[in-house]
């Protein structure tokens, strides 16, 4: 029973370890360097800025209402 127990741990213990190794090498993009990113005092000229809130918080506003729709009608019926 105590050896299928730290099994267990030991299992879960590699598998957070493997996580926050990929975690921490993985990397969406590069760094774009030093410049006024964080700021908000114009634009920048050091690289590539990606929005996420360009249009995203729209469909997610109306998907969730669509799904909140569709939950009532299932409910009521």
């Amino acid at each position: 029973m105590r050896n299928n127990i730290l099994k267990s741990a030991i299992k879960v213990m590699c598998f957070l370890l493997l996580g926050f190794c990929i975690a921490t090498v993985s990397n969406a993009q590069p760094n774009p360097g030093p410049g006024n990113q964080g700021s908000g005092t114009g634009p920048t000229t050091d690289g590539p800025t990606v929005p996420f809130d360009g249009g995203m918080s729209l469909m997610l506003a109306a998907s969730g209402i669509s799904y909140g729709v569709k939950r009532l009608r299932k409910v009521q019926a």
